[in-house]
């Protein structure tokens, strides 16, 4: 009787085996698709949100430099007149030496003149 017992559990867990193996083999034939699917909708998904990414990244760079090259334009521009500004002040400076110079070339001329006279 034990050994009759022994065997019947023997072969039932054999059945059990067996049945298991052909069950999961099953399942995953079934779900294996599905699965595959699935990992390549995700897949895609993240590839798309790379390139997007990539895209707003290359987006943000792109108007970062457009910026950048208006401030240097505009800050060329202020640099321009400022030095427009300070040349013709320059100019102005150099003509009123000039001028100034020429009168007092002009003041010593006269006061010289009569004391050469003197000494003649």
């Amino acid at each position: 009787m034990d050994k009759t017992r022994n065997e019947d559990n023997g072969s039932r867990f054999l059945a059990g085996l067996v049945g298991g193996a052909l069950i999961g083999t099953a399942a995953g034939v079934y779900f294996a698709p599905r699965i595959n699917a699935a990992l390549l909708n995700i897949r895609r998904q993240m590839t798309d949100t790379a390139v997007g990414a990539g895209d707003v990244a290359a987006e943000k760079y792109r108007e970062a430099t457009t910026r950048v090259g208006d401030a240097v334009d505009d800050l060329q521009h202020k640099g321009r007149a400022v030095y427009g500004k300070a040349l013709s002040a320059v100019v102005r400076g150099a003509e009123d030496v000039k001028e100034r110079a020429t009168e007092a070339r002009s003041e010593l001329d006269q006061s010289a003149a009569p004391a050469a006279l003197r000494s003649s």
